[in-house]
């Protein structure tokens, strides 16, 4: 009779699967590397992962209920409409570079000091979110929705196509360039030119 235990990968490489291997009740990722798989709407439900590597890797439309993501990095991977809002808080911490992040959402999540390099991020959601001194390094944010969203100390200096109220999110300390400067105004019908 198979038994409702926790099952655990510590330092393992997953290449090229297409379902995720896990237990009957809850399945731990420790130090683990996710290779060219394709997961697309895999359900992710009671997993955590901590300090893993999702390395091209297809993630659309995959379902994060109740899961926990401490640490993680993803690189090149595709993650068109993917729901953070649903994963656990505690230690919540995620990485992003070269990857395609359109129609996430974010909502309600602290992820201080989260990175996005070269991400696509457009109509990504991060209403409510807690992004104090994150970096938004040459990220297209056309229609992403900030909206009562903690940004103090964030830096959008090379982040194009955002929109960002200055009224509705709190911006303290906030880096922008002179170009940026666009998407701040852009809500009171202030035309900038050159």
């Amino acid at each position: 009779m198979a038994t409702e235990e926790s099952i655990y990968h510590i330092n393992q490489t997953f290449e090229k699967i297409s379902i995720l291997p896990k237990g009957l009740r809850e399945t731990q990722f420790d130090e683990c590397t996710f290779k060219n798989c394709d997961l697309t709407e895999a359900d992710f439900y009671g997993c955590d992962f901590i300090k893993c590597t999702f390395d091209n890797c297809n993630l659309s439309m995959v379902k994060f209920g109740a899961i926990g993501f401490d640490g993680v990095e993803f690189f090149n991977c595709k993650m068109v409409g993917v729901d953070f809002s649903n994963t656990k808080d505690f230690l919540f911490g995620v990485d992003f570079s070269d990857c395609i992040l359109d129609y996430a959402a974010f909502m309600k999540k602290k992820n201080k000091k989260g990175k996005f390099k070269n991400c696509s991020l457009k109509g990504t959601d991060f209403s409510e979110a807690d992004l104090t001194d994150a970096k938004f390094e040459r990220c297209d944010l056309s229609v992403a929705v900030f909206m009562r969203t903690i940004l103090s100390g964030a830096n959008f200096t090379s982040s194009y196509n955002f929109t960002i109220d200055p009224e509705k999110n709190q911006l303290r300390k906030a880096k922008f360039s002179p170009d940026g400067l666009i998407g701040l105004l852009a809500n009171y019908g202030i035309i900038v030119e050159n």
